[in-house]
């Protein structure tokens, strides 16, 4: 009977030794970045063949899974946590956005995440982490594929603005425009269902801004397509414009998260960034340019402007300084102020004239930015 005990005992050490160097060698096999990739289901079909098993829980739209692994235990969820405030009245509704930087913990060869909402950790049973592949068990015979992140990052890419505006949708999307410039410097424009309403400013650390372009060169800017659309109506647009040497370098629209997950992980923590810094107040008028976006009209020719390229003419009209210089009206600005009436501003593309004042931005904004070219015959939906 002792033997028996002490074998058995001999049994469980050695069971216990085992998994402890095996959530050892996990933990230090599972550094560095991860990307989702797929779920297999290597489920064998039951006999009765009237009956299919039912296929794994897709991932909600484009929020495809995304993981940085660090040490300490600390781990960035790249797809991040929210909590939605609900409210029967509308404009109360709210997106709060807490982040993407969590904890992690590797225990009986399970990794287990902090879900920042639920304050409860999510489990998944590692299967294995062999070479650039890591597989965990998410149900009986489900295994899901995750690959290690190998960004080809151009050292030569940088910015020294980004702007990031989200359109609204038919429900309670945020609707605002931040900017933010390579030394920190940021504009924020709160207009609906967001936590804060008005115009702002606020400094981050230039490293800070370093490692928001980051997460944007790892999606590779320059070579990603103009415009991505969703075959659905009702959705949001997030609109994004790069900004070097005052020159207007990429301008790229996501209408219903179609983009790679990569510019997705990337954007989402900027619109929300007004939510994590101390914001004061910029001025206390109501701001010129219409929250949809602008275009500079020309007789019957417009050239329009994406919600992000107007907010960067926005805070560049802000910026600008007071003048009496005589100027010929050779463009108009039209647009619906918030008191829904139609307002109209003056330019030659770099003096603006707008109720009584006049603005010198310093520069011709359309012929800076190559935007003569882009002039269009209006349309009946064109103001």
């Amino acid at each position: 009977m002792k033997q028996k005990i002490t074998l058995l005992l001999i049994t469980i050490f050695i069971l216990s030794s085992c998994e402890r160097n095996s959530d050892k060698q996990f933990s230090k096999d599972i550094l560095g970045e991860w990307t989702y990739i797929k779920t297999e289901d290597q489920r064998k079909p039951l006999k009765n063949k009237n009956y299919n098993y039912p296929p794994p829980a897709p991932y909600y739209g484009r929020y495809i899974p995304g993981y940085i692994f660090s040490e300490n235990n600390i781990c960035e969820n790249k797809t991040g946590y929210f909590h939605r405030i609900e409210s029967d009245q509308r404009k109360d509704r709210k997106i709060i956005f807490l982040g993407t930087k969590t904890k992690y913990k590797i225990e009986n060869d399970s990794l287990k995440i902090l879900d920042l909402l639920t304050k409860t950790w999510e489990s998944q049973k590692i299967h294995s982490i062999i070479g650039d592949t890591l597989t965990t068990t998410t149900g009986d015979s489900l295994f899901a594929k995750y690959a290690r992140a190998k960004h080809k990052i151009n050292p030569n890419e940088n910015y020294d603005k980004i702007i990031v505006s989200s359109s609204g949708c038919y429900g309670s999307c945020p609707i605002s425009d931040i900017s933010i410039d390579n030394k920190g410097n940021i504009f924020f424009y709160g207009q609906d269902y967001t936590s804060k309403i008005g115009i702002y400013t606020s400094k981050i650390t230039k490293n800070e801004f370093q490692q928001i372009q980051t997460n944007f060169k790892k999606a590779g800017i320059i070579n990603l397509e103009n415009n991505y659309e969703a075959n659905h109506s009702d959705d949001e647009a997030i609109t994004m414009t790069f900004v070097k040497n005052n020159k207007i370098v990429k301008t790229i629209s996501d209408y219903g998260r179609k983009s790679p997950a990569t510019l997705i992980w990337a954007y989402t923590p900027v619109r929300f960034l007004y939510q994590h810094i101390k914001l004061v107040p910029y001025r206390t008028e109501e701001p010129i340019l219409s929250i949809f976006g602008a275009g500079f009209t020309k007789g019957n020719q417009i050239c329009d402007l994406s919600k992000s390229e107007s907010f960067y003419l926005f805070t560049e009209i802000y910026k600008g300084k007071e003048t009496t210089q005589k100027f010929e009206n050779k463009y108009q600005i039209i647009f619906w102020n918030s008191a829904n009436k139609k307002e109209t501003i003056y330019t030659d593309g770099r003096y603006f004239k707008c109720r009584d004042k006049i603005v010198d931005i310093g520069y011709n904004f359309l012929t800076q930015n190559n935007l003569t070219e882009n002039f269009r015959p209006k349309i009946k939906y064109d103001y």
